[in-house]
């Protein structure tokens, strides 16, 4: 299924619950399967494209009434191997709290099942699905959008608010309104006529790099990562589309498809002289396989009169904060809905780097200050107000990322640093996009499981830096498709080049402290061009050339990153929209 809601009949008036409804619809939400507990009603939408046999995404015994078990889900459910009926099947046979595997479970999803007349709510292991509730804790639901407005008042979280801006999304239970939060991804949730109660998902890691070989090593991924693939190929054959770069990740992808039996449709993005497209060709024609390019800067400029709608429809499809914004003139959504609207399983590779050194640092124990140095600091106190206090900003990112992880130390050891990417890069800044994709059709990011995170975290990181183990996976799986040429400047069969391996050390043993201003650095430096999308032309019709609201926090002015002023903007807008 696509989205959800879930409320209580008693908590919510049915104003709200028609106002909840009529949100869902503009998005694409229509037409759901309803069903009733004690005094909840929850609700399975229709995924917005579906393919021409669609796997059954909801299965009701008793018809689901007087007090009948059932099981749905909402995204993409895969349960000891299997997928549609028959994995909700196995589930609503299987499930116990206390029972709880999360090794069983795959995909990225929400379900909600009813046994033995107790309701549950839980998310895939790793929390890829995000699910949002209201301040008075009566609504909850697949939507952000449809969260908000559940809410009678709604207020800004400046944390939240920031964190958008800079990192382009919010991290923890917060969202940039305080009134609506979301779920623990980290716990089951058993739904009683007082609330809920929350259950540990009782994951493990072992936080020590593997001393087995690295032979040994690749054949065991190279087996997780097949039996990840193959239910989806098996039900799904050809009807399966994916992405293909000059990166690893794609690259991954589609060794493991083709190694399954699929011959997936592929395509590219960017302009036609880019090393993508150039890679993506050359694999094509060598494999004799179709490849759709798509380049989103040829797409047609609108109307000036036209960009409102445009607009509108960006904002209700990406969920109002998309992390690319929503200012845009249409590409974006156009060819998310193409790609849906074949009915194919779109496989992303996302989430690939947990086979690589995702943060460049070397070997040895880091702060977790360290990592806010590195990777979260995108930002200048040059454009923020002076309401903005820097200290408070990175010790509320410092206590998310020890909360994500489940540590009380400062220091985390190496395997720590490389559970932060999953932990809190994959869960709070992919999870949105996933829930956008997945209501709109079927799609997965086989590389997000908590059973492959396990595995990643076993492999030395001698072996993820330049790309090692990765490149192996591809070569032991294809050893054609790792002899192309990839946008590194080599293949994936061959030992990394001198001159890359120097080029990566030099970044690995940068000092931290140093690389805390080097995006103030470059931003002092450079100079703003102004997208089309973002020029007065199109802003002024729309009555967005100020942001009054915005000014509160930034120095507009100031800003030369189009890409922040893109977000400043879906900012302004997101409030506006709701009169704040």
């Amino acid at each position: 299924m696509g989205d959800f809601t879930l409320y209580h009949k008693d908590r919510l008036s049915t104003q709200d619950v028609a106002r909840t409804v009529s949100c869902l619809a503009r998005q694409g939400s229509t037409n759901p399967v309803s069903l009733e507990h004690d005094r909840y009603v929850i609700s399975f939408f229709p995924k917005h494209f579906l393919p021409e046999k669609p796997e059954k995404n909801i299965i009701l015994r008793n018809n689901g009434q007087n007090n009948g078990d059932f099981c749905g889900s909402s995204g993409c459910f895969i349960y000891k191997g299997l997928m549609g009926e028959k994995a909700l099947s196995a589930l609503l046979r299987d499930f116990t709290i206390k029972d709880y595997q999360p090794t069983h479970y795959s995909g990225i999803f929400t379900v909600i099942l009813r046994k033995n007349n107790r309701l549950y709510l839980l998310t895939d292991p790793m929390g890829g699905n995000r699910v949002y509730q209201n301040d008075r804790q009566s609504f909850w639901s697949s939507s952000f959008l449809a969260a908000a407005t559940a809410v009678r008042k709604l207020s800004i979280n400046e944390q939240a608010l920031y964190e958008y801006a800079f990192q382009e999304t919010t991290y923890g239970n917060e969202t940039i309104f305080k009134e609506v939060t979301c779920l623990n991804s980290l716990k089951i949730f058993e739904i009683t006529p007082d609330g809920l109660i929350a259950h540990d998902k009782k994951l493990t890691f072992d936080f020590q790099p593997s001393a087995a070989p690295l032979h040994d090593l690749v054949a065991q991924t190279i087996g997780m990562l097949r039996d990840t693939v193959r239910p989806v190929s098996e039900i799904f054959g050809d009807r399966i589309s994916t992405a293909l770069s000059g990166g690893y990740d794609s690259r991954l992808m589609l060794a493991l498809l083709k190694d399954a039996g699929s011959t997936p449709g592929v395509y590219v993005y960017g302009p036609d002289d880019s090393p993508d497209v150039t890679v993506a060709r050359t694999i094509a024609n060598s494999e004799g396989f179709p490849l759709e390019h798509i380049n989103k800067g040829n797409y047609p400029l609108p109307a000036a009169q036209e960009y409102a709608r445009i607009i509108q429809d960006n904002f209700y499809a990406l969920d109002g904060l998309p992390g690319e914004g929503i200012f845009d003139f249409g590409a974006n959504m156009a060819t998310r809905r193409k790609r849906s609207g074949q009915g194919h399983m779109i496989f992303n590779g996302g989430g690939g780097e947990i086979f690589r050194n995702f943060f460049y640092l070397p070997d040895g124990k880091f702060a977790v200050n360290d990592l806010i140095n590195s990777f979260y600091s995108r930002y200048t106190t040059a454009f923020c107000q002076d309401g903005f206090n820097e200290n408070h900003y990175r010790a509320a990112l410092h206590d998310k990322i020890k909360t994500a992880v489940g540590t009380e130390t400062e220091k985390l050891n190496r395997q720590q640093v490389e559970y932060v990417y999953p932990a809190f890069r994959l869960r709070y800044w992919t999870s949105r996009d996933n829930n956008n994709n997945t209501r709109l059709g079927p799609y997965l990011t086989p590389f997000v499981s908590y059973n492959m995170i396990k595995q990643a975290l076993t492999i030395p990181i001698s072996l993820k830096n330049h790309g090692i183990f990765q490149a192996e996976l591809i070569r032991a799986i294809s050893p054609k498709l790792a002899a192309y040429d990839s946008d590194y400047g080599y293949p994936f069969d061959r030992a990394i080049p001198l001159k890359a391996k120097i080029k990566n050390m030099l970044t690995y043993y940068r000092p931290t402290s140093l690389r805390r201003y080097s995006y103030s650095i470059q931003h002092k430096l450079g100079q703003l061009t102004l997208p089309k999308t973002l020029s007065p032309e199109y802003l002024e019709p729309i009555s967005m050339t100020e942001l009054p609201l915005i000014a509160q926090y930034f120095k507009i002015d100031k800003i030369k990153d189009a890409a922040l002023l893109g977000r400043l903007h879906t900012l302004e807008y997101l409030f506006r929209h709701f009169a704040l």
